[in-house]
């Protein structure tokens, strides 16, 4: 493991790519309270090209907070919700949702809702990335085999810690550290799930809570921005596990472990919200 320096690390969220960034804004300034914290990530960085409808429950979103518009991913759960990460909705006016293809801002199916068919986590904590996760409820969507829902996890009294297991994320955000642009087509890469005690050893404790899960980067293999509120789910049945939330230091090809929203953490919260059968 690398050393931990006291004030080295930035929590980045895996936020979306931004097509105009101005100063001063609300999102600028919880931006800059993620300092010393952790780097929100838009992209998947030295990944595969996705196949089509090899991530049929993978969504696109374009973010207007009023001024701008920003990039990030989600994951269809049913015909009428879309699951994403709270820091992509925070500060949301409207959203746009792809569903159904694997090039940028293409679509099978496009839907425009208002900020009150948005719902973040009432205890989001932009400081600590603490409840990173927010539901999306859209007009019904029609199954095709474009456009599917991933599974959640059952609800039950205990649930895997998933440590050492291959997983999967995706995402259209940035390809490098120097990219300027999103990937024109949808990325992924294999990960494996490490234990929170390792993280917290580069992030801390009181980062890494129990509602929040970690991947290795390996080879400089990792999620970057524009990829935040993409799924991560089990390389084995396309069960999602995690919310894409962070990466550190502001840059998506460190060595430094990815962070995610663990989902198994919110499956009551989620049936509350949607009435869906968990």
């Amino acid at each position: 493991m690398k050393s931990l320096i006291a004030l080295s690390i930035l929590l980045c969220p895996a936020w979306a790519f931004e097509i105009r960034r101005p100063r001063d804004t609300q999102r600028e300034l919880f931006l800059e309270s993620m300092v010393q914290k952790v780097v929100v990530s838009s992209r998947i960085t030295n990944a595969r090209t996705a196949a089509p409808n090899q991530f049929p429950y993978q969504a696109g979103l374009s973010v207007y907070d009023g001024e701008k518009y920003e990039f990030c991913g989600g994951s269809l759960i049913s015909i009428e919700w879309v699951l994403t990460a709270a820091h992509c909705t925070l500060t949301a006016v409207k959203v746009k949702i792809y569903l159904g293809s694997i090039t940028y801002l293409d679509y099978i199916e496009c839907l425009e809702v208002e900020k009150s068919n948005i719902i973040v986590h009432p205890e989001f904590d932009p400081e600590t990335g603490r409840n990173d996760i927010a539901l999306i409820e859209i007009p019904d969507v029609t199954y095709t085999a474009a456009i599917q829902p991933v599974s959640l996890p059952k609800r039950d009294s205990c649930y895997h810690t998933y440590v050492n297991k291959v997983v999967v994320a995706a995402g259209w955000g940035l390809t490098s550290d120097i990219s300027t642009s999103n990937s024109p087509v949808l990325q992924f890469a294999y990960f494996r799930v490490i234990s929170n005690e390792v993280c917290a050893e580069e992030y801390g404790p009181s980062i890494i809570d129990s509602r929040k899960m970690c991947t290795a980067t390996v080879n400089r293999i990792g999620i970057c921005r524009g990829d935040s509120g993409g799924p991560l789910v089990l390389a084995s049945s396309n069960l999602q596990i995690g919310i894409i939330s962070f990466f550190a230091n502001n840059k998506c090809e460190s060595d430094a472990p990815d962070g995610y929203t663990r989902v198994t953490s919110y499956l009551d919260w989620i049936q509350e919200n949607t009435n869906l059968k968990l």
